[in-house]
């Protein structure tokens, strides 16, 4: 592969601090910014440079939830929580689904024990932009998300606008971690890395070490060097430790042994057989049925997982199994015609094959 060890004109990489956000609730600080972040961003405005906040979700709040009695308002169609949505103070808050884009209002009560005590739980860009405005009234500020750029032309615009100095800071997600050069950015701040950290794939530490390093990058690009403040929960864990360092030899090494002893690309192949239906028990007895069938006709170097529910079983009112394949890359010639187990399946049901897929 190619190697690029260093910047243009070997410009020097932001150095990373990693804040304990465990130490900062322990020593009295209950926000999402930590102490060590809200001084950056008070000598971001003395001294007239700009900064970009990361977060991997956008939305106000991940869920919400009754104080009384725990209730977690979820989507009607899908086995996942609402996210919480308010685009400005006077706007209406909303709650929507991020799988099927359902939306509902906020009731005014718990529907469960009909409390009033809802409470909006964990962070996104909405929330982030939210909190600024507390902390740093002065604070000009340009949120960079699927939310604000929907319409065509506005990804450009946004960044034509914070490029010409008409905000401080741009709070974004994944969008601006990826091809953005503003050499005028000082500052990066990473509200939370946990949420990429343990996403539950076996992909996520793959995932979160590309990320935090590109969005780190983005600062430091111009004459004056940059800063990275890294918010944590885990910061004894690895993959913050390689980022914090810009490791990339020591992560891939830890990474790699993992997926060898696991039987994970790139060292196998997986492939994973998804089926949906609207009926429950028919997409479940499928499933089994076609495994059932499959697996007999496998060679025993062949390691199977499930059929099992999916991971969230149920999106836009379909219910979800799978069946996942671990194949050596010598034995995939030698599979049967996985095509072929499409007509097990009755017309209420759908299969479709993922050969390495991204996500399981």
């Amino acid at each position: 592969y190619l190697s690029l060890p260093n910047r243009v004109q070997v410009r020097p990489m932001p150095t990373i601090e990693v804040v304990d956000m465990r130490q900062e609730l322990f020593q009295g600080n209950r926000s999402i910014f930590s102490r060590s972040l809200q001084t950056a961003i008070h000598t971001l405005l003395e001294q007239r440079q700009q900064g970009i906040l990361f977060i991997h979700r956008r939305g106000h709040s991940t869920f919400v939830s009754c104080r009384s009695c725990g209730y977690v308002i979820t989507c009607p169609h899908c086995d996942v929580s609402l996210t919480y949505h308010q685009p400005h103070d006077r706007a209406t808050p909303t709650l929507r689904c991020h799988y099927c884009n359902h939306i509902q209002m906020q009731p005014p009560v718990c529907p469960s024990c009909d409390s009033a005590f809802l409470k909006h739980f964990g962070s996104g860009t909405q929330r982030v932009v939210e909190e600024l405005a507390q902390h740093f009234p002065e604070l000009r500020v340009i949120r960079f998300d699927s939310d604000t750029t929907r319409t065509k032309g506005s990804h450009r615009s946004l960044l034509t606008r914070f490029a010409q100095g008409e905000a401080d800071v741009l709070v974004g997600t994944q969008m601006l971690t990826k091809g953005i050069d503003l050499p005028q950015v000082t500052l990066v701040g990473i509200v939370a890395a946990d949420g990429l950290l343990h996403f539950a794939n076996y992909r996520a530490s793959e995932r979160t070490f590309q990320m935090l390093t590109q969005v780190a990058g983005r600062c430091g690009r111009g004459d004056r060097s940059g800063r990275v403040i890294l918010q944590t929960y885990s910061p004894e864990d690895p993959v913050i430790q390689a980022v914090q360092q810009y490791d990339y030899e020591r992560f891939v090494h830890a990474e790699l042994s993992q997926r060898v002893s696991l039987r994970y690309p790139p060292y196998e192949h997986l492939i994973l057989l998804r089926f949906s239906s609207p009926h429950p028990i028919a997409v479940q007895q499928t499933a089994e049925q076609v495994a059932n069938i499959l697996a007999a006709q496998l060679p025993t170097e062949i390691e199977t997982l499930g059929p099992a529910p999916a991971t969230i079983l149920r999106v836009a009112n379909r219910y979800r199994w799978q069946f996942l394949l671990k194949v050596p890359f010598h034995l995939k010639p030698s599979l049967p015609n996985l095509e072929d187990l499409k007509r097990l399946c009755p017309s209420q049901v759908s299969m479709t094959i993922d050969v390495d897929p991204m996500m399981i």
